[in-house]
């Protein structure tokens, strides 16, 4: 956990880094035909200038990674308005930050970030990236099938290499028996002997997160879309080695003006 004061979070909107820390919430809400509003390249229009912003429908990027989950806060929502709760990525609970992005056109919003007990930051924001979810690349929707096959691990992953298929896992040559099963969009169940070990989730672009159970985990609770697990043994980044959506998303940065 970290704290922001209201110099810092303009610097981090600056940097489009911590921006990312804006704040997450579970996404237990029902699929819907396309990706949430947020889910694109953006440009983020800041006193010091232009800064690029990456977020996919669960995560915000920081220095090209998923770093930043987003949970969108119940009841809080309206057609233009959006809330999150979020958590940075390892952390066992919610990130003292929350962030509300708010419509204010087909390709721009205002992106404001909330640090717990201080004057929210608000800025302007225009997209950069096609909206549509079948093609955009950070999406989750309709993806099922790029879970099975071949990954790479990335800075702070213990895994080099990660094999999925329907029965069978394989890291760094090691393989394990398994089930997997789909327990919501954009987010696999992994059992071993019959209990969960794992959920592997599609974190858009051209990554996933491997994050394993702390030991207790129920079946019920592994499908449980109501209520999120946040707290984990660990959560290794993976990524395809085929993918081309970091080169399609450096393409979009390379627009801001």
């Amino acid at each position: 956990m970290f704290e922001i004061t209201k110099r810092s979070a303009l610097k981090v909107i600056a940097a489009a880094g911590i921006v990312a820390s804006m704040a997450a919430l579970p996404f237990a809400a029902p699929a819907y035909a396309e990706s949430p509003f947020h889910t694109g390249v953006w440009q983020l229009n800041t006193p010091e200038g232009p800064r690029g912003l990456v977020v996919s429908d669960w995560l915000v990027f920081e220095d090209g990674l998923p770093k930043r989950w987003l949970y969108r806060r119940a009841g809080t929502n309206d057609e233009n308005q959006f809330d999150f709760f979020s958590r940075t990525m390892g952390d066992s609970g919610y990130t003292p930050v929350g962030i509300r992005v708010y419509r204010t056109g087909e390709n721009s919003m205002k992106y404001t970030l909330a640090p717990k007990g201080e004057e929210p930051v608000e800025v302007s924001a225009v997209r950069l990236s096609i909206p549509n979810f079948e093609n955009s690349c950070l999406s989750v929707e309709k993806k099922g099938k790029r879970f099975f096959g071949n990954w790479v691990g990335t800075n702070g992953s213990k895994l080099k290499k990660l094999n999925v298929g329907k029965t069978k896992m394989t890291i760094d040559g090691e393989a394990r028996e398994i089930a997997i099963e789909e327990v919501r969009v954009g987010r696999m169940g992994i059992t071993e002997g019959g209990k969960p070990v794992a959920f592997l989730t599609d974190a858009g672009g051209d990554y996933a997160v491997l994050q394993w159970f702390k030991p207790g985990v129920t079946v019920e609770q592994m499908r449980n879309k109501e209520r999120e697990i946040l707290d984990f043994a660990s959560e290794e980044i993976v990524r395809n080695p085929g993918g081309d959506c970091d080169r399609q998303i450096a393409s979009r940065l390379k627009a801001m003006k």
